[in-house]
């Protein structure tokens, strides 16, 4: 069986997996074409906002911010779905402050097209709602090594207790880096992005069959998509 986690990149998408006991990694422009690869997968794991709310008030986002405590700030609003599809920045955050009378940081904003990709990708391809979950970086970290983590992912300090954590799961943390490396600079694919992957495929594995939302049970949009962050429990 094949359990794939997914994050953004400025390349497109990183995407790590693990199959019949063996990892892998690879960068695709577009979700399309990662779902091309990877439909033959129980699950993939995303690291985007699905579901969006007409009012941009979706409860997951309240409720991962109190679990992760320390680690709270990486937990960025989602959009209005009219603003994720608005065309501009500006636009955007102007539809959103209408409809829930908050503006929209630049994290949110910088995440935009990518939360749009996938919402229309989902609509296109409804086969794939029942796979395609979204999950959390920073919770899957928290869940599978027992708690939040002490540092930011970008410190040194940070980069070490992620890869401790990975190393448990998959043998060959670094040779799958390397092998990014080789095709995907830094600037386009970074460390903590594959690092993210990892850790969703490993979620997903983890969680094969029985995820966990927040909340529970998924809320669900005007378009019927779950809005609920998808997690695992871990043997701590």
């Amino acid at each position: 069986m094949k359990f794939v986690g997914v994050d953004g990149c400025k390349a497109g998408w990183c995407a790590a997996w693990g199959a019949d006991g063996r990892w892998d990694v690879g960068v695709y422009p577009a979700f399309v074409d990662l779902w091309a690869e990877h439909r033959d997968a129980e699950n993939v794991l995303v690291d985007i906002p699905i579901g969006l709310a007409d009012d941009a008030n979706r409860t997951a986002e309240g409720l991962l911010r109190e679990r992760l405590g320390p680690r709270r700030s990486s937990v960025f609003n989602t959009p209005a779905r009219a603003a994720v599809h608005a065309g501009s920045k500006a636009a955007a955050k102007a539809i959103n402050r209408k409809a829930s009378g908050k503006s929209l940081s630049e994290q949110s904003l910088g995440i935009m097209k990518k939360i749009a990709e996938v919402d229309l990708f989902l609509s296109a391809n409804p086969e794939a709602v029942e796979k395609v979950f979204e999950a959390h970086p920073e919770l899957a970290f928290a869940m599978a090594g027992g708690g939040p983590m002490r540092y930011p992912k970008r410190d040194t300090p940070g980069v070490v207790e992620r890869y401790e954590i990975l190393t448990r799961f998959v043998p060959d943390v670094r040779g799958l880096l390397d092998r990014v490396r080789e095709t995907h600079p830094a600037s386009r694919v970074a460390g903590d992005d594959v690092f993210d992957a990892l850790i969703l495929a490993v979620t997903g594995r983890q969680g094969a069959g029985r995820l966990k939302s927040l909340p529970e049970p998924a809320e669900r949009d005007a378009t019927g998509l779950p809005m609920a962050i998808w997690y695992a429990e871990f043997d701590n």
